[in-house]
């Protein structure tokens, strides 16, 4: 209980608790309807800036949305001009198929090997008690021989090998269905032959060696499809060839070991190592021999390694004149002249004949190398009609044609021009070109142009 507050009948007195007037009561309601008022008109306003907010933030919206849209388009539109781009530029490839089907053998070297000179030996000697050898199973026996190696380490003790020995070991070599012994049938041919190089040892005496034709006769039974007067035929999806035999590898490695002998005992003329060059670069461009490219360049190298001084300049021209004159103009120049490995002298004489030959070809004339980089200088890039393509490919060309010789040391002019047609492939294609083929012209003679100044 509260002792200093008012006693009950003091709150009930007038006098002590007088009522509050009506003047004041009117006074505080109507300030109170003021604040009331002024708070409302604060709201509204404050709305009205919300709607109007919300109405600018959906026009930029909607702006954006527009903006966005534009974008998607253009990289929608960017997305397929890449990709056409793309699938023309994959859709050049390089690839010939050099075989078709395979013909049955002329088997013009079958021998009657039971009655060689060294079956007969070893049936009169002592050693046939023991194994008991007569003429029926004296083929079975040489092929045992030969798949051991054992028939090669005799034939090198004895120095000599008769020619029954030789028709039957090639038939073997050619022809064999049997892959162990035509490898060991190479393996042979390939220690008779090279051991005429040897300087020490002696020499074996081969009675019988292989020629040009019967090698010839072995590629037309594989199905191979060029002659000198055929044109290659490109792969067919539905080809039901059976592409590269099993015994080209020892037809391989024979051609190598007849040319490595060629300064002793010349199998081959001129003209046939001329038809050889060009069989082995023209099987670089079967995709079914990849897997044989660097025993195909061995060869080749063997090849051109063969000729005389005196033959090689003009058999090498015939050699560049005869694949430029018939090779597509597609993507198999470039794969032609690329894979003729620049690794010796020869070889790069012979890369640089071919690609000049091929820029003839092109360019269709046959006037002085001055002028065949004036027309090279005279493309004109920024024509939309030009063909960045054909361009690409003369570009690659040409520098195989100049820098795998020396012929911009010996014409300081043709370098110069070189470098104005580099220049022009760099300067008059933008960076944003999209047509097919003018990155990879702009982008190679970027390159190219670097190594001239560095050089």
């Amino acid at each position: 209980m509260n002792m200093d507050g008012p006693l009950d009948f003091e709150n009930e007195d007038l006098l002590v608790n007088p009522p509050p007037s009506a003047d004041k009561r009117k006074k505080v309601i109507e300030l109170d309807d003021l604040v009331s008022e002024h708070y409302k008109e604060q709201s509204k306003l404050i709305d009205k800036g919300n709607r109007k907010r919300k109405a600018s933030s959906k026009l930029y919206d909607s702006d954006d949305d527009d903006e966005r849209g534009q974008e998607a388009l253009l990289s929608i539109i960017t997305f397929f001009q890449m990709n056409e781009i793309c699938s023309e530029e994959d859709t050049q490839e390089w690839g010939l198929s050099m075989f078709g089907d395979q013909k049955a053998p002329m088997r013009s070297l079958i021998a009657d090997v039971d009655n060689c000179y060294l079956l007969k030996e070893f049936m009169s000697s002592q050693l046939n008690s023991v194994v008991d050898l007569n003429p029926d199973n004296g083929t079975a026996f040489l092929e045992g021989l030969l798949a051991n190696g054992w028939l090669t380490k005799l034939i090198l003790t004895c120095a000599r090998v008769e020619t029954i020995i030789c028709q039957w070991t090639l038939d073997i070599l050619l022809y064999s269905p049997r892959e162990d012994l035509s490898s060991s049938a190479c393996d042979f041919w390939c220690s008779i032959l090279l051991s005429q190089n040897e300087v020490n040892g002696a020499p074996v005496e081969i009675q019988w060696l292989p020629n040009y034709q019967i090698l010839k006769e072995a590629l037309e039974s594989y199905g191979f499809r060029i002659n000198s007067s055929q044109v290659a035929e490109l792969p067919e999806a539905d080809s039901k060839s059976q592409g590269p035999p099993q015994n080209i590898r020892a037809w391989l490695k024979l051609v190598s070991a007849c040319c490595q002998i060629r300064c002793k005992k010349p199998i081959f003329t001129a003209s046939q190592l001329e038809q050889l060059a060009e069989v082995l670069v023209w099987l670089l461009l079967d995709r079914g021999l990849q897997g044989l490219s660097l025993l195909l360049q061995e060869s080749l190298i063997s090849v051109t390694e063969s000729f005389r001084e005196e033959e090689w300049v003009s058999s090498c021209k015939n050699i560049a004149n005869s694949l430029a004159s018939r090779v597509p103009q597609d993507m198999n120049c470039l794969r032609i002249v690329e894979s003729v490995a620049g690794v010796d002298a020869r070889s790069k004489h012979l890369r640089s004949s071919i690609a000049n030959q091929m820029l003839v070809v092109l360019l269709e004339h046959k006037e002085s190398d001055e002028n065949l980089m004036s027309s090279l200088m005279a493309i004109n890039l920024k024509e939309k009609s030009c063909n960045l393509f054909r361009t690409y490919m003369m570009l690659v060309l040409a520098e195989n044609w100049l820098l795998s010789s020396k012929l911009v040391e010996e014409k300081p002019v043709l370098r110069d021009m070189w470098d104005v047609f580099l220049r022009n492939c760099f300067c008059q294609i933008n960076s944003t070109d999209l047509r097919p083929f003018a990155s990879k012209v702009r982008t190679k003679a970027s390159y190219l142009r670097q190594g001239c100044r560095s050089n």
